[in-house]
């Protein structure tokens, strides 16, 4: 039987037996679902320093403290912002309006898994599936198989120490196209959850199903004249070393004001960024592809190993790759999306002209995803927020833990919509919420109908009654790394 063939029935494989696990997990009440999730999210948590070596040792890009860190987030974090959602039961109700909202699980979800992140976001969508009583499969990324099955098997263990099916987690390990397609496409699966590049995205849109699909993000940075720019600064180095820039909401360019470009450029140095000539600049174009692609082989590289794959040499201690540029678009291949830790840079003589060339960067690839101002004027900031077509604008925050909730105060996720304007059905930073039907009862008005409405006291009382379980899988484990200031650059003084 040729690759593609036992792909497919690998497929039809393991969606059956997810299909029988969810009819499980269908029934648990709240207490067992945030039992199990908790139990899961601290199998995950202990992992995280192997998971973090697989993954880098087989998709050979990335830093190990960086995914570690990742899959600390994935699993604490994520767990510690749905840990009270309620996805069973009532849900929400309205004794005024007489209406109650009712959570159902959508089914059986198929995830397919990036490779720039293939531990982190595989344990943050089987969390997020479980909370919300989904079965889940995972279709990896053909370079992540080893480690995404790897953090499936980790969950799998958690699930299956309680006595709950183990089948509720199902990874492929045969990951074809063919295989992807047939899973997106099976009857039986109830929505796709894709994160990847924007081809898999537009097929998870065409397969037919219900689809949460995320776009790419070619995210500007933008410092503004009254800036703290060594903190500004600071920041783009801690995101941009993070994982050498593999998370989606990474700084793609930076965006500099005129008046201060001779203090931003010294800071830049004095964190190890190199700032490249000309000569350097076209070098490193030469290996971007024609078109709108991005180049695999950088994808979270280290400067070091960009500049000598391009033709050039840094010192080991840099951080960035600073490439200045006239415009946007594909006669400035820098512009676009990189994923790895090369910054376009632009000068602007004043914040309206940044403000056009932030949403030129935004329209060659970004649209909807995220955009970083690092300010201290209120009224510059207010305009940013209220101009720019992206549904995350991070303020004086490094991008990369920023946009992914982990700096900042938005929901924790590691798959982060772009609504319309990127061609997603939502704007959101995805989390188990998305992954539920909501069902209503909505009692007769009695003012129309005085005879037959009655008040829903019985069913209020009772879900009232009710008391969830709320597990501290982490109370008896090691307090968390650095907030996102890791590895060799957390240094405050460089």
């Amino acid at each position: 039987m040729d690759q593609d063939l036992q792909s497919l029935q690998e497929v039809r494989n393991c969606v059956a037996k997810a299909k029988e696990a969810q009819k499980v997990l269908s029934h648990y009440s709240q207490d067992e679902v945030d039992k199990l999730v908790g139990l899961m999210a601290s199998y995950g948590y202990r992992a995280a320093q192997e998971l973090a070596e697989i993954a880098c040792e087989e998709s050979g890009f990335g830093r190990v403290e960086s995914k570690r860190e990742k899959n600390i987030f994935a699993t604490r974090n994520v767990y510690e912002n749905i840990k009270d959602i309620k996805t069973v039961g009532i849900v929400h109700q309205d004794l005024e309006k007489q209406v109650y909202e009712i959570a159902t699980p959508m089914g059986i979800v198929a995830a397919i898994i990036p490779i720039t992140n293939p531990t982190s976001t595989a344990l943050f969508k089987i969390l997020i599936a479980i909370k919300a009583r989904c079965a889940i499969v995972l279709s990896p990324h053909p370079r992540g198989v080893r480690c995404t099955q790897a953090s499936a098997n980790v969950m799998k263990k958690a699930i299956s120490s309680i006595g709950a099916p183990e089948d509720l987690v199902g990874c492929l390990t045969i990951p074809t196209m063919a295989a992807t397609q047939e899973l997106m496409k099976h009857p039986d699966i109830a929505v796709i959850l894709a994160t990847g590049g924007s081809g898999l995205v537009k097929a998870a849109y065409s397969s037919g199903k219900p689809a949460i699909g995320v776009g790419p993000g070619n995210v500007p940075a933008y410092i503004e004249k009254s800036a703290d720019i060594e903190h500004a600064v600071r920041c783009l180095v801690a995101s941009q070393t993070f994982d050498w820039g593999t998370i989606c909401a990474s700084e793609q360019a930076v965006v500099i004001d005129s008046a201060i470009e001779k203090k931003c450029l010294e800071e830049f140095s004095r964190q190890k960024a190199y700032i490249c000539n000309d000569k350097e600049i076209q070098m490193l174009e030469s290996l971007m592809p024609s078109g709108s692609s991005m180049n695999p082989d950088i994808v979270g590289k280290s400067p070091v190993f960009i500049a000598q794959k391009a033709g050039f040499s840094v010192p080991e201690s840099t951080t960035i790759l600073l490439a200045k540029q006239k415009g946007v678009g594909n006669s400035y291949p820098l512009s676009r999306e990189k994923l790895g830790p090369i910054l376009a840079l632009y000068v602007e003589e004043n914040w309206e002209k940044a403000c056009e060339r932030c949403f030129e960067i935004l329209n060659y690839g970004g649209m909807g995803h995220t955009l970083v101002i690092h300010s201290q004027d209120q009224k510059i900031i207010s305009a940013f927020a209220l101009k720019k077509p992206a549904f995350r604008i991070l303020v004086n925050a490094p991008s990369s833990q920023g946009g992914v909730g982990y700096a900042t105060g938005l929901v924790p996720s590691m798959t982060l919509g772009c609504g319309s304007l990127g061609g997603n059905i939502s704007s959101d930073n995805i989390t188990c919420k998305h992954l539920l039907n909501i069902k209503r009862i909505a009692l007769g008005n009695s003012n129309l109908f005085p005879d037959i409405a009655t008040p829903f006291v019985s069913l209020a009382n009772q879900e009232k009654q009710k008391k969830s379980y709320h597990p501290d899988p982490f109370e008896d484990l090691p307090g968390p790394g650095k907030r996102y200031y890791i590895g060799p650059y957390n240094n405050p003084n460089i």
